[in-house]
């Protein structure tokens, strides 16, 4: 192919397992029909020598450096295959991969796109290294030429609380192929529990609190069991919890499960926790599968998903306009929730609503969203 445009430069830490590395593959293979039409040739490039569990597309040059985790190493390794490909824009996931973008943009005269994929002040909590990394996001994202949150909560605390310019941020949602997890979900499993069921999925570790499920589903006293999926360190905990509330017969930890969706989409309606997420992807998929849903209100993505909303403020459970929202913490909120969508009518009619709002997630509207990100750094 004969290219007329300028390269586009990806850039992420590595392709190992986790959300932000499935995400950057989804990216490319929704784009790739926009990069061969104008003619843009695309390349990947990986700041680590890491084992991959996901898969670049074909026709994506990749390049991978093996930094180990040093900025300064990656600096150093960075900067000259940049300066070989002349990119017009490098777009960057995870907070190293974006600092090396705009501190190379600056130096070789790219633009750069930089995507944040979590609450930057929740996730970057801890010590002495955290505090570093606060600080040079304070001085580095605000000279972006755009920033990509994942939701409007990571939006506001970027414009707050590191001086990102309101106007250089755009919200990218993940993108979800509608289709392909109703395909997911059809496939045959051995040990699909007995009907009827509400689901709840998620890692069993403290922050994404299935003990405050557990609770509430034992005061809410519905006619369902209760099924989890996931592992963590919390599990024994969590158990025991079941069993103290005289719920331990009607609560099932069904472990890990590589395809969720069979179980998902078996389920009554589906309950998230949570007390905060960067972008809740398991309330989504259950959307796109058709389920009503019940979620705490964490930072980030629950209201303004369920309400469509940002910020917003919910006192016990709220019926809002995509699903039910409920009080952080608040048992007897989630209780409400509970007993509200084990009624016929509601629980039909926020499936409806479900499967409308998931429209928003399609990766038309992702494909859509990215170019007009483009485009307006390349105007």
């Amino acid at each position: 192919m004969k290219y007329s445009a300028r390269p586009a430069v990806f850039i992420i830490n590595s392709l190992e397992g986790g959300g932000a590395e499935r995400v950057m593959v989804k990216l490319l293979t929704i784009m790739e029909s926009y990069f061969e039409e104008k003619t843009i040739p695309v390349h990947l490039i990986l700041l680590d020598d890491l084992p991959e569990s996901h898969q670049c597309p074909a026709f994506v040059d990749k390049n991978v450096l093996d930094s180990q985790g040093s900025l300064v190493e990656g600096y150093r390794q960075l900067k000259p295959v940049l300066e070989k490909i002349a990119p017009e824009y490098v777009f960057s996931f995870l907070t190293r991969s974006n600092f090396l973008n705009v501190a190379l943009s600056k130096r070789l005269g790219f633009k750069s796109i930089i995507s944040e994929r979590v609450n930057t002040t929740s996730h970057l909590s801890g010590g002495l290294k955290d505090k570093v990394s606060r600080l040079l996001v304070r001085l580095l994202y605000n000279k972006a030429d755009s920033v990509v949150a994942v939701s409007e909560g990571v939006k506001a605390d970027l414009i707050q609380n590191y001086a990102v310019p309101k106007d250089k941020v755009a919200v990218l949602y993940n993108p979800y192929d509608i289709e392909q997890l109703k395909e997911q979900a059809a496939e045959s499993v051995l040990d699909l529990p007995a009907k009827p069921y509400i689901i709840g999925v998620g890692r069993l570790v403290k922050n994404k609190n299935f003990s405050l499920l557990i609770n509430a589903y034992a005061k809410a006293n519905i006619s369902e069991n209760l099924v989890i999926l996931g592992v963590g360190d919390e599990e024994l905990k969590l158990k025991n919890l079941a069993i103290e509330q005289g719920v331990d017969d009607k609560v099932h930890f069904l472990g890990f499960k590589s395809n969720p969706y069979p179980y998902v989409s078996s389920a009554e309606f589906f309950v998230s926790t949570s007390n905060a997420e960067g972008f809740p992807n398991a309330i989504v998929e259950a959307m796109c599968l058709g389920k009503a849903v019940v979620a705490t209100n964490c930072e980030s993505g629950p209201a303004e998903i369920l309400a469509e909303k940002y910020p917003y403020h919910v006192s016990g459970a709220s019926e809002e306009k995509n699903g039910i929202l409920c009080e952080l913490n608040n048992v007897q909120g989630v209780c409400g929730a509970l007993k509200l969508l084990e009624n016929d009518s509601v629980r039909t009619s926020y499936a409806a609503k479900s499967r409308s709002c998931a429209q928003q997630f399609s990766y038309q509207a992702f494909q859509e969203k990215v170019v007009a990100i483009i485009d307006k750094v390349c105007k």
